[in-house]
Protein backbone atom coordinates (compact mmCIF):
# COMPACT_ATOMS: atom_id res chain seq x y z
CA UNK A 1 0.00 0.00 0.00
CA UNK A 2 1.00 3.56 -1.02
CA UNK A 3 0.04 6.54 0.26
CA UNK A 4 -1.03 9.00 -2.46
CA UNK A 5 -3.55 11.90 -3.20
CA UNK A 6 -6.38 9.19 -3.62
CA UNK A 7 -5.52 7.59 -0.33
CA UNK A 8 -9.06 9.30 1.23
CA UNK A 9 -10.63 7.34 -0.90
CA UNK A 10 -9.06 3.47 0.49
CA UNK A 11 -11.17 1.49 3.08
CA UNK A 12 -8.88 -0.92 5.35
CA UNK A 13 -10.40 -3.90 6.59
CA UNK A 14 -8.28 -5.00 9.85
CA UNK A 15 -9.43 -8.70 10.98
CA UNK A 16 -8.44 -12.51 10.58
CA UNK A 17 -9.19 -15.06 7.51
CA UNK A 18 -11.54 -17.65 8.55
CA UNK A 19 -10.70 -21.44 8.49
CA UNK A 20 -14.17 -22.76 8.23
CA UNK A 21 -15.84 -21.08 5.59
CA UNK A 22 -14.06 -20.68 1.96
CA UNK A 23 -15.27 -19.27 -1.79
CA UNK A 24 -15.89 -22.28 -3.90
CA UNK A 25 -16.44 -21.63 -7.50
CA UNK A 26 -19.27 -22.64 -8.88
CA UNK A 27 -19.63 -25.55 -10.65
CA UNK A 28 -21.21 -24.25 -13.59
CA UNK A 29 -18.30 -21.94 -14.63
CA UNK A 30 -15.59 -24.44 -13.29
CA UNK A 31 -13.11 -25.25 -16.92
CA UNK A 32 -11.67 -28.35 -17.22
CA UNK A 33 -8.56 -26.74 -18.47
CA UNK A 34 -7.32 -22.66 -18.88
CA UNK A 35 -4.89 -21.48 -21.60
CA UNK A 36 -3.56 -18.00 -22.33
CA UNK A 37 -4.99 -17.23 -25.74
CA UNK A 38 -7.77 -18.33 -28.09
CA UNK A 39 -7.32 -18.46 -32.21
CA UNK A 40 -10.17 -18.85 -33.92
CA UNK A 41 -8.86 -18.40 -37.37
CA UNK A 42 -6.94 -20.74 -39.29
CA UNK A 43 -3.07 -21.27 -38.02
CA UNK A 44 -0.07 -23.37 -38.49
CA UNK A 45 0.71 -26.14 -35.77
CA UNK A 46 3.72 -28.24 -35.75
CA UNK A 47 5.80 -25.30 -38.14
CA UNK A 48 7.94 -22.85 -37.48
CA UNK A 49 6.28 -18.84 -37.70
CA UNK A 50 8.28 -15.92 -37.21
CA UNK A 51 8.44 -13.56 -34.73
CA UNK A 52 6.01 -11.27 -36.82
CA UNK A 53 3.29 -13.65 -36.69
CA UNK A 54 3.37 -13.82 -33.13
CA UNK A 55 0.30 -12.65 -31.98
CA UNK A 56 -2.86 -14.05 -31.13
CA UNK A 57 -5.88 -11.97 -30.23
CA UNK A 58 -3.72 -9.11 -29.75
CA UNK A 59 -1.32 -10.61 -27.42
CA UNK A 60 2.41 -11.63 -28.16
CA UNK A 61 2.50 -15.72 -27.18
CA UNK A 62 6.04 -16.59 -24.83
CA UNK A 63 7.42 -20.45 -24.47
CA UNK A 64 5.11 -22.04 -22.68
CA UNK A 65 2.11 -20.69 -23.42
CA UNK A 66 -1.17 -22.84 -23.57
CA UNK A 67 -3.14 -21.75 -26.76
CA UNK A 68 -6.49 -22.83 -28.08
CA UNK A 69 -6.92 -23.37 -31.74
CA UNK A 70 -10.53 -23.50 -33.19
CA UNK A 71 -10.06 -22.01 -36.51
CA UNK A 72 -8.81 -25.44 -38.09
CA UNK A 73 -10.40 -28.56 -39.02
CA UNK A 74 -11.76 -30.33 -36.13
CA UNK A 75 -8.67 -32.86 -36.03
CA UNK A 76 -6.29 -29.98 -35.98
CA UNK A 77 -8.15 -28.08 -32.78
CA UNK A 78 -7.40 -28.27 -29.72
CA UNK A 79 -4.93 -27.31 -26.90
CA UNK A 80 -1.19 -26.32 -27.93
CA UNK A 81 2.05 -25.24 -26.15
CA UNK A 82 4.17 -22.41 -27.95
CA UNK A 83 8.26 -23.54 -27.95
CA UNK A 84 10.32 -20.91 -29.00
CA UNK A 85 13.32 -21.55 -31.30
CA UNK A 86 15.92 -19.83 -32.69
CA UNK A 87 16.70 -17.61 -29.71
CA UNK A 88 13.32 -16.24 -29.77
CA UNK A 89 13.01 -15.26 -33.54
CA UNK A 90 10.73 -18.29 -34.41
CA UNK A 91 7.97 -19.96 -32.25
CA UNK A 92 5.97 -23.39 -33.01
CA UNK A 93 2.74 -24.53 -31.78
CA UNK A 94 2.85 -28.37 -30.84
CA UNK A 95 2.50 -30.93 -28.30
CA UNK A 96 -1.78 -31.15 -28.93
CA UNK A 97 -3.96 -31.81 -25.69
CA UNK A 98 -7.46 -33.14 -26.60
CA UNK A 99 -10.81 -32.41 -24.43
CA UNK A 100 -13.64 -34.51 -23.96
CA UNK A 101 -16.77 -33.58 -25.59
CA UNK A 102 -19.11 -31.21 -23.21
CA UNK A 103 -15.56 -30.05 -21.50
CA UNK A 104 -14.69 -26.22 -20.60
CA UNK A 105 -11.83 -24.38 -21.99
CA UNK A 106 -11.19 -20.98 -19.78
CA UNK A 107 -9.22 -18.44 -21.94
CA UNK A 108 -7.37 -15.61 -19.40
CA UNK A 109 -5.76 -13.25 -21.85
CA UNK A 110 -6.70 -11.57 -25.68
CA UNK A 111 -7.72 -8.29 -26.57
CA UNK A 112 -11.38 -9.47 -27.20
CA UNK A 113 -11.72 -13.17 -25.56
CA UNK A 114 -10.23 -12.22 -22.03
CA UNK A 115 -11.44 -14.41 -19.58
CA UNK A 116 -14.01 -16.30 -21.77
CA UNK A 117 -14.92 -19.81 -22.13
CA UNK A 118 -15.20 -22.12 -25.01
CA UNK A 119 -16.51 -25.77 -24.76
CA UNK A 120 -15.65 -28.90 -27.10
CA UNK A 121 -19.03 -29.68 -28.83
CA UNK A 122 -17.70 -32.79 -31.21
CA UNK A 123 -18.71 -36.61 -29.62
CA UNK A 124 -15.67 -38.23 -28.08
CA UNK A 125 -15.77 -41.97 -28.79
CA UNK A 126 -12.86 -44.23 -27.91
CA UNK A 127 -9.22 -42.74 -30.05
CA UNK A 128 -11.68 -39.38 -30.46
CA UNK A 129 -9.38 -37.31 -32.91
CA UNK A 130 -11.98 -34.50 -34.20
CA UNK A 131 -12.89 -31.41 -31.94
CA UNK A 132 -14.42 -28.15 -31.79
CA UNK A 133 -14.65 -25.30 -29.44
CA UNK A 134 -17.77 -23.06 -29.43
CA UNK A 135 -17.64 -19.62 -27.66
CA UNK A 136 -20.00 -19.78 -24.26
CA UNK A 137 -21.35 -16.20 -24.15
CA UNK A 138 -23.91 -16.62 -21.13
CA UNK A 139 -20.20 -17.91 -19.01
CA UNK A 140 -17.97 -15.34 -20.60
CA UNK A 141 -20.12 -11.99 -20.37
CA UNK A 142 -18.31 -8.97 -18.31
CA UNK A 143 -20.80 -7.55 -15.63
CA UNK A 144 -19.71 -3.87 -15.94
CA UNK A 145 -16.58 -3.03 -17.90
CA UNK A 146 -13.85 -3.32 -14.90
CA UNK A 147 -15.38 -6.87 -14.32
CA UNK A 148 -15.73 -5.91 -10.47
CA UNK A 149 -18.10 -8.83 -9.83
CA UNK A 150 -16.99 -11.04 -12.04
CA UNK A 151 -13.10 -10.67 -10.20
CA UNK A 152 -14.86 -10.86 -6.98
CA UNK A 153 -14.45 -14.43 -7.35
CA UNK A 154 -11.44 -15.28 -8.01
CA UNK A 155 -8.84 -17.73 -7.08
CA UNK A 156 -7.78 -15.42 -4.18
CA UNK A 157 -11.25 -14.83 -2.74
CA UNK A 158 -11.51 -15.23 0.63
CA UNK A 159 -13.77 -14.60 3.71
CA UNK A 160 -12.34 -13.08 6.75
CA UNK A 161 -13.86 -11.83 9.98
CA UNK A 162 -13.40 -8.19 10.35
CA UNK A 163 -13.40 -6.28 13.80
CA UNK A 164 -12.53 -2.70 12.08
CA UNK A 165 -11.49 -0.42 9.81
CA UNK A 166 -10.02 2.98 9.10
CA UNK A 167 -11.06 5.27 6.94
CA UNK A 168 -9.83 8.98 6.23
CA UNK A 169 -7.56 8.85 8.39
CA UNK A 170 -9.70 7.20 11.78
CA UNK A 171 -10.38 4.11 12.67
CA UNK A 172 -13.71 2.22 13.53
CA UNK A 173 -14.19 0.01 15.58
CA UNK A 174 -17.07 -2.87 14.53
CA UNK A 175 -19.29 -3.02 17.25
CA UNK A 176 -19.02 -6.77 16.64
CA UNK A 177 -16.77 -9.11 14.29
CA UNK A 178 -18.64 -9.11 10.71
CA UNK A 179 -17.51 -11.23 7.75
CA UNK A 180 -16.88 -9.87 4.64
CA UNK A 181 -15.61 -11.07 1.06
CA UNK A 182 -11.63 -10.12 1.37
CA UNK A 183 -8.50 -11.03 -1.32
CA UNK A 184 -5.29 -12.92 -0.93
CA UNK A 185 -3.96 -13.44 3.03
CA UNK A 186 -3.53 -9.80 3.46
CA UNK A 187 -0.91 -7.80 5.14
CA UNK A 188 0.77 -7.37 8.75
CA UNK A 189 -0.20 -3.56 9.89
CA UNK A 190 2.32 -4.06 12.56
CA UNK A 191 5.48 -6.64 11.26
CA UNK A 192 8.34 -4.61 10.00
CA UNK A 193 7.46 -1.44 11.14
CA UNK A 194 7.03 -1.64 15.29
CA UNK A 195 7.46 1.47 17.36
CA UNK A 196 10.55 0.68 19.73
CA UNK A 197 9.85 -2.81 21.59
CA UNK A 198 5.66 -2.33 21.91
CA UNK A 199 4.99 -4.95 18.83
CA UNK A 200 1.32 -5.13 19.66
CA UNK A 201 1.25 -1.12 19.28
CA UNK A 202 -0.05 0.28 16.08
CA UNK A 203 2.48 1.28 13.46
CA UNK A 204 3.06 4.87 13.39
CA UNK A 205 3.74 5.35 9.41
CA UNK A 206 -0.03 5.48 8.35
CA UNK A 207 0.76 4.51 4.90
CA UNK A 208 0.59 0.74 6.45
CA UNK A 209 -2.03 1.50 9.39
CA UNK A 210 -4.11 4.06 7.17
CA UNK A 211 -4.34 6.40 10.28
CA UNK A 212 -2.06 8.96 11.87
CA UNK A 213 -2.50 8.95 15.28
CA UNK A 214 -3.99 5.75 17.62
CA UNK A 215 -4.54 5.37 21.32
CA UNK A 216 -5.75 1.46 20.59
CA UNK A 217 -3.42 -1.47 20.26
CA UNK A 218 -3.57 -4.14 16.76
CA UNK A 219 -2.69 -7.66 17.82
CA UNK A 220 0.05 -9.40 15.80
CA UNK A 221 -1.79 -11.82 14.13
CA UNK A 222 -4.45 -9.36 12.23
CA UNK A 223 -3.73 -8.66 9.25
CA UNK A 224 -5.38 -5.33 6.79
CA UNK A 225 -6.77 -5.58 3.14
CA UNK A 226 -6.95 -2.21 1.15
CA UNK A 227 -10.25 -1.55 -1.19
CA UNK A 228 -11.50 1.55 -2.70
CA UNK A 229 -14.64 2.31 -1.32
CA UNK A 230 -16.24 1.80 -4.44
CA UNK A 231 -14.82 -1.52 -5.09
CA UNK A 232 -17.70 -4.38 -4.37
CA UNK A 233 -17.71 -6.89 -1.59
CA UNK A 234 -19.70 -9.51 0.36
CA UNK A 235 -21.10 -8.67 3.89
CA UNK A 236 -22.22 -11.32 6.37
CA UNK A 237 -23.81 -10.46 9.62
CA UNK A 238 -23.78 -13.72 11.73
CA UNK A 239 -26.09 -13.94 14.68
CA UNK A 240 -25.91 -16.83 17.66
CA UNK A 241 -28.02 -17.54 20.81
CA UNK A 242 -30.54 -19.10 21.69
CA UNK A 243 -33.98 -19.48 19.07
CA UNK A 244 -35.69 -17.31 21.12
CA UNK A 245 -33.13 -14.84 21.15
CA UNK A 246 -32.45 -14.94 17.29
CA UNK A 247 -35.28 -15.80 15.43
CA UNK A 248 -38.47 -15.76 17.89
CA UNK A 249 -37.63 -12.20 19.79
CA UNK A 250 -36.23 -10.94 16.54
CA UNK A 251 -40.39 -11.47 15.12
CA UNK A 252 -42.01 -10.91 17.85
CA UNK A 253 -40.55 -8.83 20.54
CA UNK A 254 -41.06 -5.48 21.36
CA UNK A 255 -38.67 -3.88 18.63
CA UNK A 256 -39.82 -6.37 16.09
CA UNK A 257 -40.29 -5.85 12.31
CA UNK A 258 -43.22 -7.38 12.87
CA UNK A 259 -44.61 -4.34 15.01
CA UNK A 260 -44.68 -0.87 13.34
CA UNK A 261 -45.33 -1.03 9.19
CA UNK A 262 -44.48 -4.43 9.02
CA UNK A 263 -46.79 -6.94 7.71
CA UNK A 264 -46.43 -10.81 8.44
CA UNK A 265 -47.36 -13.31 5.92
CA UNK A 266 -46.71 -16.85 6.10
CA UNK A 267 -43.13 -16.82 6.97
CA UNK A 268 -42.35 -13.82 4.95
CA UNK A 269 -41.86 -10.22 6.52
CA UNK A 270 -42.65 -6.97 4.42
CA UNK A 271 -42.99 -3.59 4.37
CA UNK A 272 -40.74 -2.68 7.06
CA UNK A 273 -37.80 0.30 5.93
CA UNK A 274 -35.71 2.10 8.21
CA UNK A 275 -33.76 4.83 6.81
CA UNK A 276 -31.08 7.59 7.80
CA UNK A 277 -29.70 5.91 10.91
CA UNK A 278 -26.34 6.21 11.37
CA UNK A 279 -23.70 4.27 14.19
CA UNK A 280 -21.07 6.42 15.43
CA UNK A 281 -18.55 4.10 17.80
CA UNK A 282 -21.43 2.66 20.44
CA UNK A 283 -24.13 5.16 19.82
CA UNK A 284 -26.82 5.37 17.41
CA UNK A 285 -27.85 8.94 16.31
CA UNK A 286 -30.51 10.51 13.73
CA UNK A 287 -32.33 7.03 13.50
CA UNK A 288 -35.33 7.57 11.84
CA UNK A 289 -38.34 4.89 11.04
CA UNK A 290 -40.69 5.73 8.05
CA UNK A 291 -43.26 3.53 6.60
CA UNK A 292 -44.73 2.92 9.65
CA UNK A 293 -48.35 3.20 10.14
CA UNK A 294 -50.27 2.21 13.37
CA UNK A 295 -54.12 1.01 11.96
CA UNK A 296 -57.21 1.72 13.82
CA UNK A 297 -55.69 4.45 15.59
CA UNK A 298 -56.77 7.74 15.09
CA UNK A 299 -53.15 9.49 15.51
Amino acid sequence: MSESLLSFSEVLLFGRLLTDLKVAASKNVTANKTVRLVAKKKVKVNKDLSVADDTIDGEEVANNDKVLITGNRPKKNGIYTVTTKNGGMNYTLGSLVRVKEGALVKVTDGDKYADSYWEQTLPTPTGFNKQEFVFRKELSEKLGANQQLKDQYGDDARLARIYGFSYEGTYYELPEPTIFLVHGKGESPTDGNKPGNLASRAPSDPTLSGVASADYQIANDIKVWDYDKADYTVRMDVMTGQFEQVLLDIYFGFDSPAISGARVSGARVSGARVSGARVSGARVSGARVSGARARGSED
